[in-house]
């Protein structure tokens, strides 16, 4: 029993701490002091991707099965987390509703005035 619980309290602690790991690996004193050397770089934005992609997918596990609301929350945290430091390392310049409507073009707009 005992093993069990620190496996959960390890899933948990993935699933919740990846989130805020990864926006303190995306801000911006991180990027720009990561920005002087190529191989830190790299190795910056490959451990944001593992993390977040470990931090997602742990965190579905706990938002799919059934398990009390406090554990439910917590996953859904660390899940919306996850995925803002995706976008802040990816997609900085993309507005967020660019990836609701990716197709969206304003009808309004020099494209709609035919």
């Amino acid at each position: 029993m005992y093993s069990l619980a620190v496996l959960i309290v390890i899933l948990m602690g993935i699933a919740f701490l990846s989130g805020p790991i990864g926006l303190l690996l995306t801000s911006k004193l991180a990027r720009e002091f990561s920005r002087k050397y190529k191989a830190l770089w790299v190795i910056r934005k490959l451990i944001i991707v593992i993390i977040a992609l470990a931090g997602i997918s742990v965190s579905l596990m706990f938002i799919l099965n059934q398990i009390p609301i406090t554990p439910k929350l917590m996953a859904l945290a660390g899940f919306a987390l996850n995925a803002v430091a995706l976008k802040r390392e990816f997609f900085r310049d993309k507005p967020w509703p660019s990836f609701f409507r990716p197709g969206y073009k304003d009808p309004n707009g020099p494209a709609g005035q035919s």
